[in-house]
């Protein structure tokens, strides 16, 4: 996985990588939003055939 100051191996499973963007205060959202995951898990089964 190439990241912007490094590239490392990552090992096969299930990673989220998530970017916290500031809020007004400038501090940065650390909430879920859970609509923006909505099936996220099932995108990613390989058993239901979606891959």
């Amino acid at each position: 996985m190439t990241f912007d100051d490094t590239t490392m191996k990552v090992p096969g499973c299930y990673y989220e990588f998530a970017r916290r963007y500031p809020m007004a205060s400038g501090q940065l959202y650390q909430g879920f939003v859970a609509a923006s995951a909505d099936k996220i898990f099932e995108s990613t089964d390989v058993a239901s055939g979606s891959r």
